[in-house]
């Protein structure tokens, strides 16, 4: 999955099992090999091959086995809002599965009669954790055999979107927990007199919080989505950002006082509760972001609703 360029891949492994009569014959049947279209994607096929299975074969019937694999690619815009606490669907659209003479041929001879479809979805990257997928069947389909016995019904095509989710850990620990550890050392000045001796180291200190947050920001900048719009982690950076700006302006306005008569002890007084305060508040962003954002995410419903297909 790369949300920067839109773009993501996976492969599709196919297991079959389905029955033939059983004509008699001792060599193998030139039966079709199964296959499967997908006309909003990139779809190739490594491997496609069928076998008869001899221990469930029985008189009437052949039992036959089969494997298929395919590597899809396409396209997918990705709602990046609540990075890097997301969750995306990707939409595979219509998927077909047919019988093909060979599995490099683009077209097929007839569709595919599936009367059991189970899809298992796993994710080879460890930043990505799959959910159940969505399946809807478009042609679902009854027998046309009136008899007494009950038969199931079978489609051919089906919708499918998958559902991943975000894992935020690496961010929690590489994003917010190094960053809330900036913020608060550049808010310790906060601590020191109001006086003329320390007006320039206090500022010096800020101005070194600033640039060591905006450098920062743009060191982890790979691992950053580009999008038009703020993500939930670019608004996280930049209240810390200004809470160090907001701390340099108090420092000039703490001297003024000063130099105007109030008194000293008064205004450090203020200024270590304001420190406690900034202190405690990113505290609580830290632990919202680690142990709430990634238990409480935005709903399945409001995900697919808000989903937008190229």
């Amino acid at each position: 999955v790369d949300p920067k360029e839109g773009t993501y891949s996976l492969r599709l492994k196919c297991y079959w099992s389905f029955r033939t009569l059983n004509g008699g014959d001792r060599t193998e049947t030139n039966l079709r090999v199964p296959g499967i279209r997908m006309p909003g994607l990139v779809v190739v096929v490594e491997e496609s091959r069928i076998w008869r299975d001899l221990k469930k074969t029985t008189d009437k019937t052949v039992y036959w086995r089969g494997t298929s694999l395919f590597h899809i690619s396409g396209y997918e815009i990705f709602e990046m809002t609540e990075f890097p606490f997301d969750r995306q669907l990707i939409n595979l659209e219509l998927m077909e599965f047919v019988w093909r003479s060979s599995k490099d041929t683009d077209t097929f001879d007839f569709s595919m009669k599936l009367v059991q479809f189970t899809l298992f979805t796993t994710s080879m990257l460890p930043n990505w954790k799959p959910f159940p997928s969505l399946i809807h069947a478009e042609n679902e389909t009854q027998p046309v055999d009136n008899s007494a016995s009950v038969k199931p019904t079978f489609a051919s095509r089906f919708q499918v979107q998958l559902k991943i989710q975000r894992n935020a850990a690496f961010h929690i620990y590489q994003t917010f927990l190094v960053t809330c550890l900036i913020t608060a050392v550049a808010c310790f000045p906060l601590a020191l007199p109001p006086t003329e001796d320390f007006v320039a180291k206090r500022l010096a200190a800020y101005a070194v919080g600033i640039l060591t947050l905006v450098s920062y920001k743009y060191g982890i900048a790979d691992q950053l989505p580009k999008v038009p719009y703020p993500t939930y982690v670019d608004l996280f950076m930049l209240a810390q950002i200004v809470t160090v700006v907001a701390m340099a302006i108090e420092c000039l306005i703490a001297y003024r006082l000063v130099n105007w008569g109030v008194q000293e002890s008064i205004i450090d007084m203020v200024e270590v509760v304001v420190l406690v305060l900034i202190l405690a508040y990113w505290a609580f962003r830290l632990l919202y972001a680690g142990m709430h954002k990634p238990t409480h995410r935005k709903e399945w419903d409001t995900v697919f609703q808000d989903q937008e297909t190229v």
